[in-house]
């Protein structure tokens, strides 16, 4: 037999010698990653905004034009109603200035500045919203422009609206900038904002590279390579926080050039590349498809037949209403989306695939859309995309992109651009959003209810329903025996109490939300109470 051979004892203190190389690197690691959220919270403080959590009280700080005397204020929710006023002195040109509490809702603040001989105003919009955190493999997102110019310190009202993605484009020219070489300098620290705030980011991967194709879109092998090793960099470098990117932004439309430009054969090329490459090192990686401008369903033919749908995980589109002017059911927003599902079965064996609208929005501006009728317009688009199977949402976008209410591309935001004081303002679909969140967080879409022309009953699980009217307002009949509770688009709350086992209900474009064991709703034509 063998003789065992036994090794000496090692002392503790060897043990610990041993160990320490392995010590000091976590240390340093550790160290690292501190002093990386430490730098992107000191580099992007939150910042300075209009919109309060409930059970706190809306709080500001006013310069005034003369050093000295009066303001007045008045408080005005989004129906115009006057809920308080009040005056207040003023000291070294400034008022600190503290509103009553306020229930959840959007609100305008007006201030009459007496410190000069003729008077001055300015209004500031502020929210009062229900805390919430966003919920995991969130359908929300929303578009943003951080790489752009946008300040990565709007994380956390992007969070406390309940949105739990943002999109944005993570260009090749901007990370490639020198062929074969990888910078994401500019995208690190907002990445961590995003990270620190738990909202997961959807990186388009998009354009062209000035190494390659001409500077155009890629057409040839050699630029299908280089766009696909610049995604397969991009998706390793983030690793597990990057479980999203979307294959172009627009292919059908006029952000393609070159020879490629439009052609759905040439996107095929780009997808296929693109999508195996990632694979290859991040197979969990989802890869989206298509996001193209419109429901082109004839493009997105081209792309299916060619084989496209074997290089997309998710389909992706921006079904834009004519002009961001109509609404979303003259502008066949579930209807567009209900023919993409049935083409995407067509061309995959009878088998869907996920449907994503990647943008979707209404411009505020000038000649286009009010900004309550954007926040309507968002609540309902958003419900009927879920209504015809959408899994993800993106409102397209965060923050306006300039201050000209003339002009359309300017006024897509949630958000206004900063005012004088620095502060971020919400426009009423800001707050529409945040609602339209909470109300829907973990809930499915069940049906849709025939209730007379014009009105829309949309049933979620958990005895939810959201209704509306378009055009105009109508009132319908809730027939139910117990108490429903009915929450406004900007998150008021009133409960009904049946008489007779009904009651009735006056609609309007807004839409309202009802959370209650309803047995069904009716048109009133005529008379009704």
């Amino acid at each position: 037999m063998s003789k065992k051979l036994i090794a000496p004892p090692v002392s503790m203190r060897a043990r610990l010698i041993a160990s320490l190389p392995c010590v000091l690197l976590l240390l340093v690691l550790c160290y690292e990653l501190f002093k990386g959220l430490v730098a992107a919270h000191a580099a992007y403080p939150t910042v300075p905004n209009t919109i309060f959590l409930d059970g706190t009280r809306a709080a500001f700080t006013i310069t005034t034009a003369g050093p000295g005397g009066s303001i007045s204020y008045s408080v005005t929710d989004l129906s115009g109603a006057t809920l308080t006023t009040g005056q207040s002195g003023v000291t070294n040109r400034q008022v600190h200035l503290t509103l009553p509490a306020l229930g959840d809702g959007y609100y305008v603040l007006t201030i009459d500045d007496h410190t000069v001989q003729s008077s001055v105003s300015q209004a500031i919009s502020f929210a009062v919203v229900a805390p919430f955190t966003p919920v995991a493999d969130s359908p929300f997102g929303v578009g943003v422009h951080f790489t752009g110019g946008n300040n990565p310190g709007l994380a956390p009202l992007i969070a406390g609206m309940g949105a739990g993605l943002v999109r944005d484009d993570a260009s090749w020219a901007m990370i490639e900038r020198a062929p074969g070489r990888y910078d994401f300098g500019a995208f690190d620290p907002y990445m961590q904002m995003l990270q620190q705030n738990n909202v997961a980011p959807l990186l388009i991967l998009d354009y062209n590279d000035r190494f390659y194709d001409h500077s155009q879109t890629p057409y040839d092998s050699a630029g299908f390579t280089a766009f696909a090793n610049y995604a397969k960099a991009l998706v390793s470098h983030y690793g597990p926080q990057l479980k999203e990117v979307e294959v172009y932004n627009e292919y059908n439309a006029l952000l393609s050039n070159g020879p490629c430009a439009r052609k759905a054969s040439c996107y095929v090329e780009l997808l296929r590349y693109t999508y195996q490459a990632i694979k290859a090192v991040r197979p969990d990686v989802t890869v989206i498809g298509g996001a193209a401008f419109g429901v082109d369903l004839s493009w997105f033919g081209q792309v299916f037949q060619a084989g496209g749908l074997r290089y997309m995980d998710a389909v992706s589109d921006h079904p834009y209403t004519a002009l961001s002017l109509v609404s979303p059911e003259l502008g066949g927003t579930q209807d567009g989306m209900l023919k993409l599902t049935n083409l995407v079965k067509q061309y995959n064996g009878g088998r869907p695939k996920p449907i994503w609208i990647t943008e979707l929005g209404w411009s505020s501006s000038f000649m286009h859309v009010s900004e309550r009728g954007q926040a309507d317009y968002l609540v309902r688009g958003a419900v009927l995309s879920f209504a015809a199977g959408v899994q993800k949402f993106f409102w397209y976008d965060l923050l306006n992109d300039g201050t000209d209410t003339t002009r359309n591309e300017q006024n897509f935001g949630l958000l206004r651009r900063p005012d004088a004081a620095g502060r971020y303002q919400p426009k009423p679909a800001y707050v529409a959003y945040a609602v339209l969140t909470r109300m829907l967080a973990h809930q499915a879409f069940v049906g849709s209810d025939a209730v007379g022309w014009g009105v829309y009953d949309e049933r979620f699980t958990n005895n939810l329903r959201v209704l509306w009217s378009t055009p105009g307002n109508r009132t319908v009949i809730v027939t139910t025996n117990d108490p429903v509770t009915v929450t406004s688009m900007t998150g008021g709350v009133q409960t009904y109490r049946p008489s007779g086992g009904h009651f009735a209900l006056n609609l309007s474009p807004a839409p309202v939300y009802l959370q209650g064991n309803i047995s069904r709703v009716s048109w009133c034509a005529f008379s009704c109470s």
